[in-house]
């Protein structure tokens, strides 16, 4: 953990418009657990090499649990892709309207089909707390210097950490062996940090959908479920 005293965040601040992310519904019947590569691998088929190298691939987020039902751990597992399910992308506005294409789009990952429904746009947050639930990494380093490693690259965004914790660890499969990842939140950020993270990311794989934040609720919620 790392871990300073608050700091004073309560000056206004105007989001820009640069950035943000795109929100498609979708259709579709089940995917694998394990789909980041595979779903990088259908957009590049829909998109530019230059498109791809810019965007982030927040991943096609499905329930955790509900009414009864426990998410299935194995890397093998499908998951039933309910009505409420989404894709984001995170964009730069001059890639908007190329990424927006996939809009009506049927994507083929492994055996199963999706296929891609209108989008909205999702503006970036103020908020001061900040989640990654993956950041590419080396599989040999400790979280203590992970955590010295993130901060060193945070302060040369001019992004002054305050305080980091870090979440679950796990591996994402590729064609080329598994990326090594950390989840990570961010707390204490004032406004412009905040969204200058979000815009910027932290580390590779974007496409795969390491290094890209969203808000979180708070890390003082999840320091007291850790204790």
């Amino acid at each position: 953990m790392f871990w300073r005293e608050d700091k004073d965040s309560s000056d206004e601040y105007r989001v820009p418009d640069d950035v943000f992310d795109l929100v498609f519904k979708l259709r579709g019947e089940s995917l694998d657990i394990d789909h980041a590569f595979a779903l990088s691998e259908a957009l590049r088929a829909c998109l530019s090499e230059d498109v791809c190298a810019r965007i982030g691939v927040h991943g096609i987020r499905m329930a955790d649990s509900g009414n009864g039902w426990n998410r299935p751990e194995g890397v093998d597992a499908k998951l039933p892709l309910s009505k409420r399910a989404r894709l984001a992308i995170r964009v730069h506005r001059d890639d908007s309207e190329a990424v927006s294409q996939i809009t009506e789009q049927k994507l083929r990952l492994g055996d199963q089909a999706v296929e891609i429904g209108v989008c909205t746009v999702r503006k970036l947050s103020v908020m001061g707390t900040l989640y990654a639930r993956a950041i590419s990494c080396d599989p040999q380093q400790t979280e203590s210097d992970f955590l010295q490693q993130v901060a060193a690259e945070l302060n040369a965004m001019d992004i002054d950490v305050a305080k980091m914790m870090c979440g679950r660890s796990g591996c994402i499969r590729t064609d080329d062996g598994s990326v090594f990842t950390r989840a990570l939140l961010v707390a204490d950020l004032k406004a412009e940090e905040s969204v200058a993270l979000q815009q910027r990311g932290l580390g590779d794989a974007r496409m795969l959908g390491c290094g890209l934040f969203v808000p979180h609720r708070g890390i003082a919620a999840v320091y007291e479920i850790q204790e």
